[in-house]
């Protein structure tokens, strides 16, 4: 008989699902969530260990006390999940194998799996003697073999839970260490690529404190704050949290084991601060208004914060065929009125009208207010209307 060559199997479990046999993919014509397939992802997770026959009747079974329709229902499990194997591209051969009490994917075949590549990183990290320099390369071996959480489309069955629970603990616990060693050595921006990748991820897991850090450690402080803009939107939509400075302020540098800092957010914030005390209100280019009317209209959604915006025009006679002089223009600004209203417009009107006769006093500049509640996000003309627009002229 003509030896088989050697070929070998290779299960992807972690972020999804995949199979693969000679790094060609095995297509199934079953779903991953029925009771079979999920037999079919048990045996290949345990590899060469196999599974107790007892622990996948309970799987299928969980309150069968009927030991023979309990072992009944697992053959006929086992026997739609051979057929799914036969109509697949799998080679030729024995699957789904009984051997003493255990079964097991196939005898025929080698099989590897990414989360049997962790288990056995995983134990040179924890049992072999090392330099600072071979543990660094095995625990980045180990971050880059993580790619995701354990079959994320089973995220409800319970077996699985427990399987990505264990591996995104240990997972955390590896870049943890190895974000110390690769401070130590001043690995910066290896700290920021790998934080980066574990907040894509994992979002929910506050590795965005880490990337703001080493941002910050680096003078980037723009990158910085779009980290730290995007984390507080994932924060506040998925989570109701609205911000993430107290999960800055959780990571300090408590006996060297991460590189976190809570100072990280106070740069940030120590970088938008106003130009001396802020009087009188906030003058801003015309491109950086739009941006910040776009803001404040968002936020009416979602805090029920009333935002008017109030238009004043100036109209000042001629003097020797100039303009009004760059003094009077300074006395006036378009801006939106923080608690004000369409109703309280007329006293916010006169009091403008008070203050600019006091400052101008020469009775040649016309004044001219518009107000009008903000509209929600979206597209609005701009112009005088008949829909409750209040004007007010003065001189």
């Amino acid at each position: 008989m003509k030896e088989r060559p050697y070929t070998q199997f290779y299960a992807r479990l972690l972020g999804g699902f995949s199979l693969y046999f000679n790094q060609e993919e095995i297509q199934f014509s079953a779903h991953i969530q029925t009771k079979y397939m999920q037999l079919l992802l048990m045996l290949l997770k345990a590899g060469e260990k196999g599974v107790e026959r007892k622990k996948l009747i309970e799987f299928l079974r969980p309150e069968e006390t009927d030991v023979m329709k309990g072992l009944n229902n697992l053959r006929q499990q086992i026997f739609l999940l051979r057929r799914v194997l036969r109509q697949s591209d799998c080679p030729e051969g024995k699957y789904i194998v009984p051997k003493d009490s255990r079964y097991y994917f196939s005898l025929e075949y080698s099989l590897e799996t990414d989360t049997g590549q962790l288990d056995q990183l995983a134990y040179r990290i924890r049992n072999e003697t090392m330099d600072e320099e071979e543990k660094k390369q095995v625990l980045l071996q180990y971050c880059q073999t993580y790619t995701g959480e354990f079959l994320p489309m089973l995220g409800g069955e319970e077996w699985v839970a427990l399987e990505s629970a264990y591996y995104q603990k240990q997972y955390f616990s590896f870049l943890s260490e190895l974000c110390t060693i690769l401070k130590k050595q001043g690995e910066i921006e290896k700290i920021l690529e790998l934080c980066t990748r574990a907040s894509e991820i994992h979002p929910y897991d506050e590795w965005q404190a880490v990337q703001i850090d080493c941002l910050m450690s680096m003078n980037r402080y723009r990158e910085a704050l779009k980290v730290y803009e995007k984390a507080t939107e994932i924060f506040y939509e998925d989570l109701g949290v609205t911000s993430i400075d107290k999960v800055m302020a959780k990571y300090r540098n408590l006996g060297g084991q991460l590189y976190y800092a809570a100072s990280a957010m106070t740069g940030i914030k120590e970088v938008l601060q106003e130009e001396g005390p802020p009087t009188g209100a906030y003058c801003c280019s015309y491109p950086s208004f739009l941006d910040l009317y776009h803001v404040m209209v968002r936020m009416t959604e979602r805090t029920g914060m009333e935002v008017t915006l109030m238009v004043c025009t100036m109209e000042s006679e001629p003097e020797s065929g100039q303009g009004p002089p760059d003094r009077k223009m300074e006395l006036l600004r378009q801006m939106l009125l923080l608690g004000a209203n369409e109703e309280n417009g007329r006293m916010i009107a006169k009091r403008l009208e008070n203050n600019w006769l006091r400052i101008s006093g020469d009775g040649k500049t016309k004044l001219q207010f518009t107000v009008q509640q903000a509209d929600g996000p979206g597209i609005r003309e701009c112009g005088n209307d008949e829909k409750g627009n209040l004007h007010y002229s003065y001189s």
